[in-house]
């Protein structure tokens, strides 16, 4: 008899992470990998995907490539697809932990969501997800056992004014979500993993002083990056099997519990 742990195995499966940083993107790629997982890993910083690739590709785990790319732009998403392809078949996972668009109050306030912040909070908060999911929709057709999911904020679900264009763009991605999980079932589901106020290491970073950010969840402090790795596994594989359209909120409880 399979243990249970069997179900999170992701063992010759091909994924797909966009936004991979010194963050939730690093944790959760390091992690599917441990799992037995090929990944191509992107982000615009070439060094420091270089470094993630090579720190999981000498953990004795599954593989990893190493991509520059801007998850806004579709010909870079394609080569992503490419990639993989080239690498390690068909791919099974697709990630999506870019984000764009955050203004602040010092950067203008309200009118400082300009028309490009507008059109790059679209790109790659929506798109993106949009995108990726039409290239690979052929190898999660063919294979069966497809999972898109996308990092969704809490800014999409309540306000944090003047960040309106990635907060609307937040929104229309759990849209989009539900929408995509309706049409790529049965071969495909599609969730979302709405992260909260989260740093690398759970100290509160300095273009968030002042904000409030851990006060205004249940937890009352920030999370650590490594703490959305469970659910980003969750809904990776198997153990959600009968999982789609679903958002998981690892948030501190800021949204569930918002008065």
């Amino acid at each position: 008899m399979k243990s249970v742990l069997d179900r999170f195995r992701l063992d010759g499966r091909t994924a797909i992470l966009t936004g991979v940083g010194p963050g939730v993107g690093e944790h959760v790629a390091k992690a599917y990998a441990e799992l037995g997982a090929n990944v191509v890993i992107s982000a615009r910083s070439q060094d420091r995907l270089d470094r993630i690739a090579a720190e999981i590709n000498a953990g004795g785990g599954g593989r990893a490539v190493a991509v520059a790319a801007d998850a806004g732009v579709k010909g870079d998403l394609q080569r992503l697809v490419d990639t993989a392809h080239e690498h390690f078949g068909p791919v099974y996972i697709v990630f999506n932990n870019a984000a764009a668009g955050v203004v602040y109050a010092k950067d203008g306030g309200l009118w400082a969501n300009t028309d490009e912040v507008w059109k790059n909070a679209i790109d790659v908060n929506v798109l993106a997800t949009w995108r990726l999911t039409e290239m690979t929709a052929k190898d999660m057709e063919a294979h069966g056992k497809g999972s898109i999911i996308s990092v969704q904020s809490c800014g999409g679900f309540t306000p944090i004014p003047p960040a309106v264009a990635y907060g609307v763009s937040k929104a229309a991605l759990a849209f989009l979500t539900r929408s995509l999980a309706k049409t790529q079932a049965p071969h495909t589901r599609v969730n979302a993993l709405c992260v909260g106020s989260m740093s690398p290491d759970g100290q509160e970073l300095d273009i968030h002083k002042g904000l409030g950010l851990a006060e205004r969840n249940a937890i009352k402090r920030f999370g650590a990056a490594d703490e959305a790795v469970g659910a980003a596994i969750l809904l990776a594989g198997n153990a959600s099997s009968y999982t789609t359209g679903s958002t998981i909120f690892v948030e501190g409880g800021r949204v569930g519990t918002i008065a």
